[in-house]
């Protein structure tokens, strides 16, 4: 009965906005939409910033369900707000829609408009949508639009492409030039990494290791911490001074409690981009941050404890981890082992060969690529209309 409920309301929702746009022209305003409303950040938010710097005529929409005080204090002013209600009016009017997710269909386009799609996880280790159909024991795949109404889609590495070719059936054009919100890893520099240190209140000149594990669809209550961070604290502290960030995956309830100095929840901070510049070592599972954060050419470590029952339970995996080159960990002795011995050299080696795995072309102008694309579909659209 639920399932039937939410098709009916995402098929009045379609309906909507099919109708709205019969009488409301396309407007130079572009939409954009992170996690289904839920952030200000990711992919989108690169874009969004890029297209205001380049092109301060196009009017910037942004879909957030719940404008918390994290989000207001980093959203710009020019940015105009709307709510989840209010976002099928702007859909049927705006120009051009990007999103960092799948385009269910109350995504209805309709002529003349520009979909972008720069889907969030360009070199998962863990299968999607459709990729991933014949793992979920029965559940049924509601089906996606992607491969209907999306104009362009956006990847940093061939394994990106080929994500958008089976997980989204998508046959059309794809512009490898990197995911927009790894523009920061590639040009990173020190003044903006001692910026957000500075908004975090971190400019204490402690080595900073970043604990960052992926949502199991499986549950649904807090996250649980697998690694033992106080240990793995205790032995980094042997040789530096070190901090622990921890930040839950954004579907997810949070962590439960953590009662230690050097461990700081920074889950309700916005932008996971930031977290990892300002972060010397990275210890997650199979969140695709880890294939973020190679570009920076640091150590990452895989933490994968609980690998079987993922797969039996969640998702099976794209690729092998081992294979690819990750550093990987299936329990706490091994973690503990590998940040006792492994060296800087070691994890320099992990990062070429995972390079060399993904295929990755990571240009650092992705978002002012898409930008100049925005911009000339609008004016083949004013010509032509």
């Amino acid at each position: 009965m639920k399932k039937i409920k939410e098709r009916i309301k995402i098929y009045l929702q379609r309906f909507f906005v099919i109708i709205y746009g019969k009488t409301h022209k396309i407007q130079k305003k572009v939409l954009f939409e992170s996690f289904n409303g839920k952030q200000y950040s990711d992919n989108t938010r690169t874009i969004s910033e890029k297209l205001h710097e380049l092109y301060p005529e196009f009017e910037i929409v942004w879909k957030i369900n719940n404008l918390n005080e994290n989000i207001k204090l980093i959203i710009p002013e020019y940015v105009r707000i709307v709510n989840k209600i209010q976002f099928f009016k702007e859909l049927a009017t705006c120009f051009a829609y990007v999103t960092n997710g799948n385009m269910i269909p109350n995504k209805y386009k309709k002529k003349g408009q520009f979909f972008v799609q720069t889907w969030h996880a360009d070199r998962a280790i863990k299968r999607v949508l459709y990729d991933n159909i014949d793992e979920n024991e029965g559940k049924r795949l509601f089906p996606i639009t992607d491969n209907k109404v999306t104009d362009l889609c956006v990847a940093g590495s061939d394994l990106g492409e080929e994500v958008y070719r089976t997980a989204f059936k998508y046959k059309g054009e794809v512009l490898k030039v990197g995911s927009p919100r790894n523009d920061a890893l590639v040009n990173a520099n020190d003044t903006i990494i001692k910026n957000i240190k500075k908004k975090l209140n971190l400019n204490n000149g402690k080595k900073i290791l970043l604990y960052a594990p992926t949502f199991r669809d499986y549950l649904n209550s807090l996250q649980k911490i697998d690694v033992d961070i106080e240990n793995v604290l205790k032995i980094l502290n042997e040789k530096e001074d070190w901090i622990c960030l921890i930040r839950t995956h954004s579907m997810s309830k949070g962590f439960e409690d953590v009662k230690n100095d050097r461990i700081i929840n920074v889950t309700n901070y916005p932008d996971m981009t930031d977290l990892l510049l300002i972060s010397d070592m990275l210890i997650t599972d199979y969140s695709s941050s880890a294939s973020d954060y190679i570009l920076l050419h640091r150590p990452v470590i895989l933490a994968m404890f609980d690998r079987k029952e993922y797969e039996e339970k969640c998702r099976k995996f794209r690729i092998d981890p081992d294979e690819a080159g990750f550093i990987t960990a299936y329990n706490q002795e091994e973690l503990n082992s590998i940040l006792k011995n492994y060296t800087e050299q070691d994890f320099e080696k992990s990062c070429e060969k995972l390079f060399n795995y993904f295929k990755i072309n990571e240009t650092g102008k992705s978002a002012e690529e898409i930008c100049y694309r925005i911009n000339k579909e609008w004016t083949k659209f004013k010509n032509n209309h």
